[in-house]
């Protein structure tokens, strides 16, 4: 029924936005099932092609370690100490964690045949500031290198965010030893492969970044966009969420190194715990605008605030004092801690009723799950591989389209509310008719066309006879009911292009375009019938209701509509004064009664 009687108000001409965001969320979803498939070829063709130590024909299949815990060693020195089983035995890749001591690596490589095996090897972490690698060959010195953050970009051997040396072995045994030094995650995943090989495997990867970070760069412009067009703060929060993860995952996979600051290793050393905290504030950022905290979960957000806060202050003073270990390790705590708070923001968020807080309870989990496989695998809490190391890619991701599809539900559902309170403010409260504003907005352009196109236009004021007496005799609530059924009968019966409304009290008003005065006269006796004898509440059973009418047309020389209404009005109140019940206007004014009725009122 209250469709039925917006008759037009209400009605909101759809943006590029709605048309835009509507479509927006399966759209998203098919962003995020093609990504993770072509993420997930690309990783797993990646993994086939690769092949750690131990892995690889011709390589031995023990290899060795040993932390440098006094001053650091030359190469005679670790040697000896090898000769003398102070190496211990390792399985590849190595994990020792943050701020972990100097370590030396050595492993041995047999090639029986007669000409030179050219073979690539590759160190699969992209932050260790000094790297040393020695090449030996029947214990004599062959090649070395020295490379690593600490060092500018063009001192590297060849190009790649990794660490990568091309060497041709000679037959017979070849020694290799590593020395790395590093205060961030002393994780050692270590490849030697055929070059051909090692070259597929890295294109295949970096098809994949091309995948991840294309999406993340259409989210970004997507969210801009409409925040631009909106100048809503969240789709800005947002986005800054969405360039913290492209800054941090770019600096820690060393594209950052590779691509932006080459020249710059000092921003290189301090990139990856400054950025790592930008990205968890900015995420915590989100998450209290959108999830609105300070208005509906003010203590867990005086909490979010404190803790947040508080990081930064200690990242702060860690960054003042120049330890990159105290940095490294408030970043990856607040890291965990961010990943909690988003899941604990949004099961309370949803608890309370938000319901777009499912999609980003199911994207919090996502990337709290993706991240914690990957920093299990950079701890060595569990087997390391290329897949578990990019995890947290996957969850990013996943937790950024949702978030996305989140944006989008939330602005549904606020755009929604506004057309719903435009739409209330617009109705009647009591009978869910248009009111006085919404008449005039939906009549002035009609009469505005009928007056150009020199068309007959009328009106009809409808009044509840003696409805004072009514009310004070049976109470405002049959009153009430009264109207509500009365507006019930007018919205059945009048045409599908008139215009009704309550004009206040127990006045109703119906305009009619491009309807002469005697047409609008048999209209009126029509409505007039009807509401006699329309059902009453049990209450009012024996109540003998009637209602009058006036009838005015723009012909008659009214030459605005508060004019013809005032006219419809004039007769309206002769109807009244010639004994109610009837309807009046200035064509002809017509008595119906019914004897009853009419005994009934004398």
């Amino acid at each position: 029924m209250l469709k039925a009687r917006l008759t037009g108000a209400g009605k909101k001409e759809k943006t590029w936005l709605d048309d835009f965001l509507v479509p927006a969320q399966p759209f998203m979803l098919l962003i995020l099932a093609t990504v993770f498939s072509l993420l997930w070829s690309g990783l797993a063709i990646s993994n086939s092609l690769a092949s750690s130590i131990g892995q690889e024909t011709g390589i031995a299949q023990a290899s060795f370690y040993l932390e440098d815990s006094g001053a650091p060693l030359n190469l005679s020195e670790a040697n000896a100490l090898y000769q003398s089983g102070a190496f211990a035995d390792t399985k590849l890749p190595l994990s020792l964690g943050i701020g972990s001591r100097p370590v030396w690596v050595r492993f041995d490589f047999s090639h029986v045949k007669k000409a030179a095996l050219s073979k690539r090897l590759s160190v699969h972490t992209s932050w260790l500031d000094k790297l040393d690698v020695y090449f030996l060959h029947d214990g004599q010195l062959a090649r070395t290198y020295h490379v690593g953050d600490s060092l500018a970009y063009s001192q590297r051997p060849r190009p790649s965010r990794y660490f990568t040396f091309d060497h041709d072995f000679s037959p017979g045994i070849s020694t290799v030893l590593i020395r790395v030094e590093t205060p961030d995650p002393m994780l050692l995943p270590i490849y030697l492969q055929d070059i051909k090989r090692a070259g597929a495997a890295e294109t295949f990867e970096n098809y994949s970044y091309g995948f991840v970070y294309g999406g993340m760069f259409a989210l970004l412009a997507y969210n801009l966009m409409i925040f631009f067009s909106l100048r809503n703060s969240r789709y800005l929060y947002y986005s800054l969420y969405i360039s913290a993860f492209l800054a941090v995952n770019i600096a820690y996979t060393g594209h950052g190194f590779m691509w932006f600051w080459s020249d710059y290793p000092h921003w290189q050393a301090w990139s990856n715990p400054v950025l790592m905290m930008c990205f968890s504030l900015a995420g915590l950022l989100f998450a209290t605008h959108f999830l609105d905290t300070k208005e509906a979960l003010p203590k867990l957000h005086r909490v979010v605030v404190l803790i947040g806060a508080g990081f930064l202050c200690a990242e702060l003073i860690a960054i003042g004092v120049g330890s990159r270990v105290s940095a490294l390790l408030l970043s990856f705590s607040l890291v965990f801690v961010f990943s909690g708070l988003m899941v604990l923001l949004g099961a309370v968020a949803f608890v309370k009723g938000n319901q777009s807080a499912k999609y980003f309870l199911i994207g919090s989990i996502t990337h709290v799950t993706a991240s914690s496989i990957t920093a299990m695998a950079v701890w060595g809490l569990m087997p390391y591989s290329t897949l578990a190391y990019r995890a947290v890619e996957f969850g990013m991701m996943a937790d950024a389209i949702l978030l996305a599809m989140a944006l989008a539900d939330k602005f549904r559902i606020v755009q929604e509310e506004k057309l719903l309170a435009e739409i209330l403010s617009k109705l009647d409260p009591l009978t869910s008719i248009n009111n006085r504003r919404a008449f005039y907005e939906l009549v002035n352009p009609a009469w505005d066309v009928g007056l150009r196109k020199g068309r007959s236009m009328s009106a009809i004021l409808l009044d509840v006879d003696r409805f004072k007496g009514i009310n004070d005799r049976f109470g405002h609530a049959q009153g009430d009911e009264i109207l509500v059924r009365i507006a019930d009968v007018l919205s059945t019966e009048i045409r599908s292009g008139d215009i009704l409304a309550r004009w206040g009290g127990e006045e109703f008003v119906i305009f009619l375009p491009e309807t002469p005065c005697d047409t609008a006269l048999a209209i009126a006796e029509r409505l007039r019938e009807k509401v006699a004898v329309m059902p009453l509440p049990d209450p009012l059973q024996r109540l003998v209701l009637t209602v009058s009418l006036g009838v005015a047309e723009n012909d008659q020389g009214n030459k605005s509509l508060d004019e013809l209404i005032s006219a419809a009005d004039k007769y309206l109140y002769q109807a009244k004064d010639a004994g109610r019940n009837q309807v009046c206007s200035g064509l002809l004014s017509e008595v119906s009664l019914n004897n009853s009725l009419n005994a009934a009122v004398a």
